[in-house]
């Protein structure tokens, strides 16, 4: 994992999500996913590649499951995008394609 991805539990999630200065990528995630781990190097290098300009986070939805509810996540992954911890997009496991994810994080930088 790139050192632009922070891993957080529903402990951290106002700290770091809602209290953040940058806008928000949030990857929730499960483990022996196929699709999640497709998703990982790709939120990685969008990670790096925006450094500074927002900030990459993940929550393991199995681990964080009421934290999970109140945001409406079903399945896994789904990638919601914030600012201000106010959700602007979101995209969910059957429709991240490769470029949805530079797509969703530009638009969240307008």
């Amino acid at each position: 994992m790139s050192e632009n991805v922070l891993e957080i539990d529903a402990a951290r999630f106002e700290q770091e999500v809602v209290k953040s200065p940058l806008p928000v990528v949030l990857d929730f995630y499960s483990t022996e996913c196929p699709p999640c781990e497709a998703l990982a190097p790709r939120f990685a290098a969008a990670a790096d590649r925006y450094a500074g300009k927002a900030r990459f986070v993940k929550v393991m939805r199995q681990a964080n499951r009421e934290l999970a509810g109140e945001l409406g996540v079903m399945s896994s992954p789904t990638v919601l995008f914030l600012r201000g911890g106010v959700e602007s997009g979101r995209r969910i496991c059957g429709q991240i394609r490769p470029d949805d994810l530079q797509a969703g994080v530009e638009e969240l930088l307008r």
